[in-house]
């Protein structure tokens, strides 16, 4: 009987989609939903931006930020949380004037520290979560952005690469 129970068990299992699998690891359970990004973070064709970039639009969808080891990585103004590791990596990517000033949601694939200047200032996050159990995104940010151009900064990521979006909360 229990062996009928097991295999009853994995068959199940694989009736399961990935997506409603990898929700329940955590990915649900962000302050508010990440599952727009999880669609934009498991798109294929993600445009590939070097760190240092000015880019002419914002991407629409993920975008994959190739950033410098720490001690190479030029920033606007020094990050505001310093690395806890010489090994990590980091860098800025600059963008034109958002369509609308509003609330915008910084979504993150991995560990990391991300800052958002303005007018040579840091724009201050009106509201963050983190969830370490998701696998493919670790942290959003959300943030009021002025109708102004802006600067992303990411610090104290473990890889040359980071998964990023940006877009208009909802």
């Amino acid at each position: 009987m229990r062996g009928i129970a097991l295999s009853t068990a994995a068959f199940v299992a694989l009736l399961v989609p990935a997506e409603t699998a990898e929700a329940g690891d955590g990915c649900d359970k962000f302050a508010w939903s990440v599952a727009r990004e999880l669609a934009w973070f498991s798109a294929p064709d993600k445009v590939n931006v070097t760190s240092g970039a000015r880019l002419a639009t914002r991407p629409s969808g993920a975008f994959v930020m190739r950033l410098k080891p720490a001690g190479e990585a030029s920033f606007v103004l020094p990050p505001e949380r310093t690395p806890r590791s010489d090994g990590s990596f980091g860098g800025t990517v600059s963008f034109p004037v958002v369509e609308r000033a509003g609330i915008y949601q910084v979504t993150l694939s991995d560990e990391a520290w991300v800052d958002v200047i303005q007018d040579g200032r840091f724009v201050r996050s009106v509201g963050s979560s983190r969830r370490r159990d998701c696998s493919s995104v670790q942290k959003t940010v959300r943030l009021e952005l002025a109708a102004t151009s802006f600067v992303l900064q990411v610090s104290n990521v473990a890889s040359d690469a980071i998964v990023i979006a940006i877009s208009p909360s909802q």
